[in-house]
């Protein structure tokens, strides 16, 4: 019950805040204008909900006994607390060892993570993969349909650590922080692993036997690391694309968008026909009915059609940065890859639906 709250705790005019569930903790500190030192464990959702609540302006928060009193302007509001005691010890996260771009890491996250699987039966697919790549590092996710690939210049985070296997979870609540894209002014001008000074916010890392520390500004995120051998997904990965269609991003996805107003199940895929001057997109289900519309494309190959899960191509060509999307595809049984037109950095493979 007491993972349920956060810990809150006020030393001068330093105030720090942790949740956890023992898997994953947060850690913010902050200033604050401290009155009297102290520390409670409020409930966790029914404090922000009642501070989301509130007017703007200063907020005041006072502990006694086994209560906590929020209040700002005219509003106040009393909660039972949680014995301090209960709340779990939590290691101080170690210094960051490293420092990853803040840009490209929060950019990559947004690209990657969604690709992870959530199915808990496959416990190594529910990670993201951080390995060392050329100068940098690259980040991929699979769900076994999909695999999400990100590479990240200018960083040497793993000059002594193979991979790591981080819990998509744990990241998707790194991406949620303002303090990964604004924040992490903190670590501005950090130091690389071989102590040179990086231009740029930047997050740190601290990879530890079991765990990692992301530390962004004054914002901490530890997780447990996942523990096995991550898929050999370079194999999924075809040598070459005969076939090339090369569309605006948001023609595709508002195309996209409106033909899946016909899936009512997640089994029903959209046809990508494919040939010169432009792309054909048709769902047909035999329960409501079928919508077709064409967008214009150029296309380098043999006409071809392709069918996919209308979500997942969705979500991969959502990833994209810039305005104009690649889709390279082999055949229509083999993995097709979605890409920035310009960029190499972000790949997006997805499994092709078999068709009659």
């Amino acid at each position: 019950m007491v993972l349920s709250g956060v810990r809150i705790e006020s030393v001068g005019n330093h105030l720090s805040v942790i949740g956890t569930d023992l898997d994953l903790t947060v850690h913010v500190s902050t200033e604050a204008i401290g009155i009297t030192d102290g520390v409670c464990v409020a409930p966790a959702k029914l404090l922000v909900d009642i501070v989301r609540s509130l007017e703007p302006g200063a907020v005041t928060i006072e502990a006694e006994g086994e209560k906590v009193e929020i209040g700002a302007a005219r509003s106040r509001f009393s909660l039972r607390t949680f014995p301090v005691a209960d709340f779990p010890t939590l290691p101080e996260p170690p210094e960051p060892a490293t420092f990853l771009p803040a840009a490209g890491l929060a950019s990559a996250l947004r690209q990657v993570v969604r690709a992870a699987s959530g199915d808990d039966a496959r416990p190594l697919l529910t990670g993201v993969l951080i390995a060392p790549e050329g100068t940098g590092v690259r980040l991929v996710a699979t769900d076994s349909y999909r695999l999400a690939l990100r590479d990240i210049e200018g960083s040497d985070a793993f000059s002594d650590t193979s991979q790591i296997l981080v819990p998509a979870r744990a990241l998707a609540e790194l991406q949620r922080l303002s303090a990964l894209g604004s924040s992490a002014k903190g670590s501005e001008g950090g130091k690389t692993a071989d102590g040179e000074q990086s231009a740029g916010p930047m997050v740190g890392l601290s990879i530890g036997d079991h765990d990692v520390t992301f530390t962004a500004g004054d914002v901490k995120v530890s997780t447990r690391l996942l523990d096995g051998t991550y898929p050999d997904y370079r194999q999924l990965i075809p040598a070459e694309y005969p076939n090339r269609l090369h569309v605006g991003k948001d023609s595709l996805l508002d195309a996209l968008r409106r033909v899946r107003l016909l899936v009512k199940d997640n089994t029903t895929p959209v046809r990508l026909s494919m040939r010169h001057g432009g792309v054909d997109l048709t769902v047909v289900s035999q329960e409501v009915g079928d919508a077709s519309e064409t967008v214009d494309a150029d296309f380098e190959g043999e006409d071809l059609t392709i069918a996919f899960n209308p979500t997942y191509l969705i979500d991969g060509v959502e990833a994209v940065s810039g305005d104009e999307v690649l889709l390279e595809t082999v055949d229509a049984t083999k993995p097709a890859t979605v890409r920035a037109a310009e960029e190499t950095d972000f790949r997006y493979l997805l499994m092709p639906v078999r068709v009659s």
